[in-house]
């Protein structure tokens, strides 16, 4: 009963979740996927700030709950993007939300002819990792040219890019 079940919630979460992308999402939907996935870097003020720096900014609803959010900005004069922030709210993990956001991204950054997107992520967040992998994205990449666009970071981190 359970093999057969699945697929069917599986098509029911995608006909449930929609995916849209503007700058005139009410703040508190955000700020409730957001911080509590964000909690050790950002205070309540210093998330609102990053929202306020996004130039694109990305939601998933379910049943009108925002369940995931990306914040992204224009980076560089070489048309890239820079996901500031990306997270799935904890009990909406692991349903496939998160690839299907993702996926919306790039498709819509390609159509927009952006030529990357670069975003960091901390070394042993293995699950994020992988997303991003599988979607395309590649670590230990050295494009000289992008050097003195891309932010900087510090330990911990690995930053991965896609070039669109």
């Amino acid at each position: 009963m359970n093999v057969s079940s699945s697929p069917q919630k599986r098509q029911s979460t995608r006909r449930t979740v929609k995916i849209s992308h503007h700058l005139n999402y009410p703040l508190n939907h955000i700020e409730n996927v957001l911080l509590p996935l964000f909690e050790k870097d950002y205070t309540d003020d210093s998330l609102r700030v990053t929202i306020d720096s996004a130039n694109h900014i990305w939601c998933a609803y379910e049943n009108g709950k925002c369940i995931g959010c990306a914040l992204i900005t224009d980076i560089g004069s070489y048309g890239g993007l820079y996901v500031i922030l990306f997270g799935i709210s904890k009990p909406a993990q692991g349903r496939g939300i998160g690839t299907r956001l993702l996926k919306k991204i790039i498709k819509w950054s390609r159509k927009h002819s952006y030529t990357f997107i670069y975003l960091l992520t901390e070394y042993d967040n293995e699950k994020a990792i992988r997303l991003y992998e599988k979607a395309g994205f590649e670590k230990d990449f050295r494009e000289s040219f992008l050097d003195e666009e891309l932010p900087g970071y510090g330990d911990g981190v690995v930053p991965l890019i896609l070039f669109v």
